[in-house]
């Protein structure tokens, strides 16, 4: 079997594919290879593939870029197949992400339009081909003139749970390295991105950092993705890499992240995912959420963070709740906020950072607390104001007499604020 051959089972005409093979010896300024570039900054590969010299035919006439790098020199692996358009022709005003000078050597270029196809994702970083030896110093080719026999290096097809040993081959195979291991877990990085892969249990075996507790959802919609119902953390005082497990009201100690099952073909897309959602975009640019434990997440990150509900604090909040809303009894992640007590604009920096200055609300309950409609006594008893009429108070569930489980001692300063503030 060829790439052709699966490009047609793909209902793509290889007469309209640009092959596409990064395999340059030079080393570049930050990544020693391309491989490299690719496995650990693909915005940059992405922007180094689509930024080309000037009037080249073959770049221009073929819509489609079949993409691969060589992690050895005998070795080509597929990265993906991209649409691909001209955008404009003019001197790149950013320096070269692999060489780190001037596109071009600061002449006008090519620069495409390019976008990840779905088709064959399923194949990205494990389908390896053979590259003739008659034309190993050709890197773009057209596909209907090169017939590229799949690899004996080619990885089986793995079907069905990815566990054990299988799960961290394949994972090494996207380019993590093994970083720790213990009895029951063996650590593996990428980048920043760390996980852990339970060696005796094959329920849910992949581990990840806890604030993916916020994709349950996303990642319940994916095939192949298995994710605990009803949505709950992992502990174990192993996961030295993961935040601490946040709850003093509770026995079990250690630290926790949240474990999750996935198969061969669901692998790539979660590892995609998790590094798209280490960051969120704030007006001030993209800020880290996600952190490795060499270099934690600064005051400022989290601060920015919680501002709009996100890293660290929200991490908390779910573990201390149990992921659930006290006073509506959801545990849907994606309805769910994380509430300051104290507001933001009166609290200080340590107080906002607090998790003891925040209560894991449904949407609509947070929207009533925040605007000091509803309040909560030490012991937990539900306070409702009087401007909210006793119909709706029953639409929205808020029962008199009401109470929640849980407070602690350390919430208590905080709640004597809030009080000060209710619109009774």
């Amino acid at each position: 079997m060829t790439f052709n051959d699966l490009l047609i089972s793909a209902e793509i005409n290889p007469a309209e594919v640009c092959l596409i093979r990064h395999h340059t010896s030079e080393r570049g300024k930050t990544f020693n290879t391309l491989y490299e570039l690719w496995r650990n900054d693909i915005v940059g590969f992405q922007r180094y593939q689509a930024t080309q010299t000037a009037g080249r035919p073959i770049f221009r006439t073929k819509k489609i870029w079949a993409a691969f790098v060589n992690q050895t020199p005998d070795e080509t692996i597929f990265v993906g197949l991209y649409d691909a358009n001209l955008g404009e022709t003019r001197k790149a005003d950013w320096l070269c992400d692999y060489q780190g000078s001037e596109p071009g050597n600061g002449e006008t270029v090519d620069i495409f339009k390019t976008q990840l196809r779905n088709e064959l994702a399923d194949q990205i970083g494990v389908l390896r081909v053979d590259w003739p030896a008659n034309n190993v110093r050709s890197w773009a080719r057209y596909a209907k003139d090169l017939a590229l026999p799949l690899s004996s290096k080619m990885l089986d097809v793995r079907t069905g749970p990815l566990t054990g040993e299988v799960l961290i081959g394949e994972l090494s195979d996207l380019g993590f390295i093994k970083t720790h291991a213990t009895k029951k877990l063996i650590q593996l990085r990428r980048g920043d991105l760390v996980v852990y892969v339970k060696r005796e249990t094959q329920a849910r075996p992949l581990v990840v950092h806890p604030h993916y507790i916020n994709l349950a959802e996303d990642f319940l919609a994916l095939n192949g993705v298995d994710v605990p119902s009803p949505i709950r953390t992992y502990i174990n005082s192993n996961l030295r890499a993961f935040p601490s497990y946040y709850a003093d009201r509770r026995k079990s100690k250690g630290r926790h992240g949240f474990a999750i099952g996935v198969d061969a073909n669901g692998l790539r897309t979660v590892v995609k995912r998790l590094e798209q959602s280490a960051k969120i975009s704030i007006p001030e640019g993209e800020v880290r959420v996600v952190a490795p434990d060499d270099d934690p997440l600064t005051e400022r990150e989290q601060l920015q963070a919680a501002r709009v509900g996100q890293g660290e604090f929200r991490d908390a909040l779910m573990i201390y709740w149990d992921g659930t809303c006290p006073v509506a009894d959801v545990d849907h992640a994606a309805v769910l906020r994380a509430s300051h007590i104290k507001p933001w604009r009166e609290a200080s920096n340590a107080e906002r950072l607090n998790p003891f200055n925040g209560l894991l609300l449904c949407a609509h309950i947070d929207a009533l607390f925040d605007r000091h409609l509803i309040t909560f006594e030490d012991d937990g008893l539900l306070k409702v104001s009087s401007l909210i009429s006793a119909d709706n108070r029953t639409k929205l569930g808020l029962e008199p007499g009401y109470r929640i489980s849980g407070l602690d001692s350390r919430h208590w300063p905080f709640l004597a604020h809030h009080r000060a503030r209710f619109k009774t």
